[in-house]
């Protein structure tokens, strides 16, 4: 019989006639291998034939001749075969692409030995590969003396709106900046926001003639509290040459150099101003190292217009150190000095922050007296932790309602508020706003649910998408680029190709986006893409179980709550295995190499590992939990507090241990450092969250959280 178009495709290649039919052999070979094709019927499906391409022809032509009625088995062999010839075509394609992969691999490195002929005839066979742009951008680098503003500009244009382009374009300018090309600079320039391209650039107008649209922007770029890259020097020299820089800005300078701790810079500028100024400057260092010294009357007898300035800043850095000789310190000079109001407002606001933990009565009776702007929430808290720090639950509610409007309207506000009111006895009105707030997924909202039994709000709901919409992104050349780079584990590269991808995309797009992302494997910016569209009800996408085998078995080795380690590498990485931090920390556990090794040595007695075996997500992991489970131990088995020690260290944990007991949820607010604070608060609420994840009964937060006390458990000294 004539096939139908369909058949005698199949037919085609089934029979032997077809190029694929090779493929097709490897296709079933492995298939008898592993077992199962993705995505295809059950094996066999009833069809009674052996897995061979030839027995596969056979059955189809037997029953193609002999039962030239049974369409409905015709039809279940054509359906099982269209699916087997579909993954054979896929799997056709995986290989074409591991091919491009090995190809521009190649190319790069017969880039990186300047073999051109070579390079050339691989570039050939990527034409149609996703990354031939980095390529190419690889090969123009590597001649860009030699490259015309012609080649630029075509690359440019064709790669408009991506990481290649602006990466030439960076390279390129910085190239005619070191050459002097000014003209030529500014016809590449676009506005950057490094501060050496900047200068670059104002030194390009200058050199120009374009000096009016100069002086504004180096002013701009010149009244800062840090030292300017050297690139800066030729126009803030021209700036100062103009006349442009006054007494008046000079002093402003020093102060945002005072202010940042930069006492070099600041004697620098010094020597810029007349001998009477110069010592005013030396005055202020010397406030700066040793802030008594504003008693010193005859050094500060004469006025001067920085005069006020220097002394209220000097009372402010004594507060960090010790608020209440602050307090003396103020009460000393306050009355001597003309100073203005937003000066008296911001040096009794700033030792009534210093004193917010503080228990002595003479600090809270300051904290309590300062009364804060409308619009000042800092203060606002610091009159929160003073009072929470005594459980003075009168002195909350009646402060807490005179808190901004958007400020009240926070989990926060609402949770201590509510606790204020079950502390005065309003039992039935506290508990209104703990239901209201159990409503939410969130650390308050599970706190909320626990002062009322409630259950807690863990409804998940998969990210809605368009197919439509999913199916056209998957195709976008930035999409394509980024998951590309992903597959061959140039980690930076992708992130940034994804970060432009994904930049402009409205709500939707970045949902499916995050979808992208997440099939992929890509749990970091599957997370971070998907928060920017405040969808927050998809649990398996925001806390995936990624490594999850290892997590078990190290959470069990170390006697540890796996959901609690699980949360942690959420928080710490959201499982971006190569992260890297600014202060050095590594991995899905963001180990510092010092606590690796320790932990290495100490804890489990085995080699410390090299810092870039700490990327592997075994290793860090193991270390990671290992490090986890020390902690605890020394802090008398509390996950609250080995929490906060891993964001903090245990030194300080130890320090910020109460001398009377406090429930969890008050010292966990009284936590000084805003990070730990919010790092502790976010784990705890992803514990709960990963309980859920994993198929087991959430644990409740108060069984987690146990009050905090200073004890005379003896593993506390060693912290």
């Amino acid at each position: 019989m004539p096939p139908s178009s369909l058949q005698g495709c199949i037919y085609g290649v089934f029979s032997g006639r077809h190029p694929l039919r090779t493929r097709l052999d490897d296709a079933i070979l492995r298939w008898r291998e592993t077992g199962a094709f993705p995505h295809c019927p059950e094996r066999g499906h009833g069809l009674g034939f052996g897995v061979s391409a030839n027995g596969i022809f056979t059955s189809l032509e037997s029953s193609t001749l002999k039962n030239k009625t049974g369409s409905r088995d015709r039809l279940k062999h054509l359906t099982w075969l269209t699916c087997l010839l579909l993954f054979v075509v896929a799997s056709a394609s995986a290989s074409d692409r591991q091919r491009q992969r090995e190809q521009f691999i190649a190319a790069e490195k017969a880039l990186q030995r300047h073999d051109l002929p070579a390079y050339r005839k691989l570039r050939d066979q990527l034409e149609d590969y996703p990354l031939l742009p980095y390529l190419e951008l690889k090969a123009l680098r590597a001649r860009l003396g030699k490259a015309s503003d012609k080649e630029i500009r075509r690359f440019l244009a064709e790669h408009a709106g991506t990481p290649v382009a602006d990466l030439l374009r960076r390279r390129w300018l910085d190239y005619l900046a070191g050459k002097k090309q000014w003209r030529r600079y500014l016809s590449f320039y676009r506005p950057q926001s490094s501060v050496r391209r900047q200068c670059h650039h104002l030194q390009a107008l200058l050199a120009t003639g374009q000096k009016e649209a100069v002086w504004p922007e180096v002013r701009r770029l010149w009244l800062h509290g840090r030292s300017r890259p050297k690139a800066c020097d030729p126009v803030f020299k021209a700036w100062e040459a103009a006349g442009r820089r006054t007494r008046e800005l000079t002093w402003q300078r020093i102060e945002l150099a005072m202010h940042a701790g930069r006492l070099r810079l600041a004697r620098y500028l010094g020597k810029k101003l007349g001998k009477e100024d110069r010592a005013w400057v030396d005055r202020w260092i010397a406030l700066y190292r040793k802030p008594q010294k504003a008693r010193e009357q005859a050094a500060f007898h004469n006025p001067h217009p920085w005069r006020e300035a220097m002394l209220a800043h000097a009372v402010q850095r004594l507060a960090r150190q010790d608020g209440l000789a602050a307090i003396a310190l103020w009460q000393s000079i306050q009355g001597r000095y003309p100073f203005s109001e937003e000066q008296i407002y911001q040096t009794r606001r700033r030792i009534a922050v210093a004193l917010e933990r503080n228990p002595d009565p003479a600090a809270y009776r300051w904290v309590l007296s300062v009364t804060p702007r409308a619009d000042d929430s800092r203060l606002y808290s610091a009159r929160l932790n003073a009072a929470l720090l005594r459980q003075d639950w009168q002195q909350l509610v009646k402060d807490l309602p005179n808190w901004p409007e958007q400020e009240r309207r926070s989990e926060r506000w609402r949770y201590w508020f509510a606790r204020a009111l079950e502390g005065v006895g309003q039992e039935a009105e506290a508990k209104k706003l703990f239901h209201r707030l159990a409503r939410e997924r969130s650390y308050y909202g599970f706190l909320a649910a626990d002062r009322i039994d409630a259950q807690y709000h863990l409804l998940h709901r998969r990210t809605p998408v368009d197919p439509a919409l999913l199916a056209a992104l998957e195709k976008r050349p930035g999409i394509v680029r980024a998951l590309e780079l992903h597959a061959l584990q140039r980690n930076t590269e992708a992130r940034r190709e994804w970060r432009y991808a994904t930049r402009s995309l409205d709500k939707p797009s970045l949902k499916a986006a995050a979808l992208i992302a997440e099939r992929s494997g890509w749990h970091d910016q599957a997370i971070f893409t998907l928060a920017k569209t405040g969808y927050w009800d998809d649990l398996e996408l925001r806390f995936p179980l990624q490594h999850r085998e290892l997590v078990a078995a190290q959470a069990s080795k170390n006697a540890l709550d796996m959901a609690w380690v699980y949360a942690v590498i959420r928080q710490e990485s959201a499982f971006m295995k190569d992260a890297r931090s600014r202060v050095g920390a590594l991995g899905l556990m963001q180990l510092m190499p010092a606590t690796a090794r320790q932990v290495a040595r100490h804890q489990l007695a085995i080699k410390p590992p090299p810092r870039r075996q700490l990327l592997e997500p075994s290793v860090n992991i193991r270390l990671g939990s290992a490090y986890l489970r020390e902690l605890k131990e020394r802090l008398a088995d509390n996950p609250v507090l080995a929490t906060a020690a891993y964001n903090a260290g245990p030194q300080r944990v130890d320090r910020w241990l109460p001398e009377d007991g406090l429930d969890a949820d008050i010292w966990v607010e009284l936590i000084p450092f805003n990070e730990t604070r919010s790092y502790l608060r976010r784990v705890m609420s992803y514990t709960v969250i990963y309980d859920k994840r994993l198929g087991r009964e959430p644990r409740r937060l108060k069984e987690r959280m146990k009050p905090v006390t200073r004890t005379n458990d003896q593993r506390l000294a060693g912290a």
